[in-house]
Formats: structure tokens, sequence, C-alpha cells
């Protein structure tokens, strides 16, 4: 059974809706054509989408599709918040179901702050992902719990 070391947090850089998550999921699908037992074909563990609805599609002990860099999908969970948050700020109810999730998993699985990380923090990831502005708001605010 895998455990977590750490949490990657990442941007969808899309629309915030159900809408978008269906798009990724058949996108995610033709590129892994992995179904996760929880039936979807994202590569993250948890979607966060802009009315702060958390949806799970995979499970915890599953391994990611959503880091490359570092060998990360095998020893972290993912995270993504449907923005983009380059151009935009998270909404409210997104970073209060994004708190609870991490604050979860840290417990669970006794993930350091230190391992929280935005996936522009990875070793070897060329990325701006999660954004500036939820990268700052990770840094400065969901640090401090």
């Amino acid at each position: 059974m895998k455990t977590s070391d750490f949490i990657i947090i990442h941007h969808s850089a899309a629309a915030r809706d159900r809408a978008t998550l269906n798009a990724v999921n058949k996108a995610h699908q033709k590129s892994f054509n992995y179904k996760s037992s929880l039936g979807w074909y994202v590569g993250y563990h948890y979607v966060i989408i802009g009315d702060g609805t958390v949806y799970q599609t995979r499970n915890d002990t599953d391994y990611g599709a959503h880091c490359r860099a570092d060998n990360m999908n095998s020893k972290a969970i993912g995270i993504c918040l449907f923005g983009n948050f380059e151009i935009e700020q998270p909404l409210e109810k997104q970073l209060e179901s994004l708190k609870k999730i991490v604050e979860k998993l840290r417990k669970k699985d006794n993930i350091k702050n230190s391992n929280i990380l935005g996936h522009c923090q990875i070793n070897g990831s060329k990325t701006v992902c999660p954004g500036k502005n939820l990268l700052s708001w990770i840094k400065y605010k969901l640090l401090e719990l």
C-alpha cells in the first residue's frame, strides 16, 4: 500500500466548472488510458472546481499522473484547483476546500509542511503551475495551518 510523502498542488489553467472537469477526464483518457478504481481517468487525486466542490478522482493509495519530475507520481498526492491562477485569484470556496483536504492528508500520512508544494517547486519541473496567485497563497497562508 502506497503512502504519500508529498502533496503537490496544481491549477488547471482552464475554466472552473464541472464541464471542464469532464473535458479534462476525456483528455486524460486519450493521453493515459488509465482508469482509476473510482472511475476517472484524471491524473490528480483530487480536483476542486470553482464552487468549492471536491471530486476525489483517484484513491490516495493510487499512483498519480500529475508530476513526472523527481518521480513525484509515485510519492505524492496531486490536488488540482480549476482556474488559471497566473491571471486570476483562486476563489475563497476553493481555498477552504483545499485547506480541508491538505489538513486531512497531513494528519493521515504525517506529511511535513515542507513537503506541501506547488508543481513548479519540484526539481525538474518546467511549469508555472499552480500559478503565481495560488503559489503565494500556498507559501504564506496554507502552510500556517
